[in-house]
């Protein structure tokens, strides 16, 4: 316990508490910069189209799937080192489809694949400006 600590190093101590952990927070984000808005994406031959859209809250990466059935919250979402993976489970006329993405991003591009229990498909997206 501290009895009469100097105040002055007391408010350094607290300032630098508080500068490392905004800086943190921005590390964080400029970690996910690369993949952070919208994405529009297609399976390879075109018969699909749907969206990613990824964003902050707080600290943690957030993704949404934006298909024909709707909004999905993506879940076990990982972006490291340029690639790019997660789960969606959209209902699918009262079934549920499980459906796994992986993909690269470079730049404004992405390209990878979907997996689902009947296969997998090619898919490339491009990110919205």
């Amino acid at each position: 316990m501290i009895k009469n600590g100097n105040p002055i190093l007391i408010f350094i101590g607290i300032c630098l508490f508080c500068f490392s952990a905004i800086f943190l927070s921005a590390a964080q984000e400029n970690k996910y910069e690369a993949i952070l808005g919208e994405w529009d994406v297609q399976t390879e031959d075109g018969q699909y189209q749907f969206v990613f859209v990824f964003s902050m809250e707080g600290e943690v990466l957030k993704g949404m799937y934006q298909g024909t059935t709707g909004d999905v919250e993506m879940e076990d979402l990982t972006f490291e080192n340029n690639q790019l993976s997660f789960t969606v489970n959209i209902d699918a006329g009262g079934q549920t489809m499980v459906i796994d993405y992986s993909a690269t991003i470079e730049g404004d591009t992405l390209e990878g694949f979907l997996s689902l229990e009947y296969g997998e498909a090619n898919i490339t997206g491009k990110k919205r400006k």
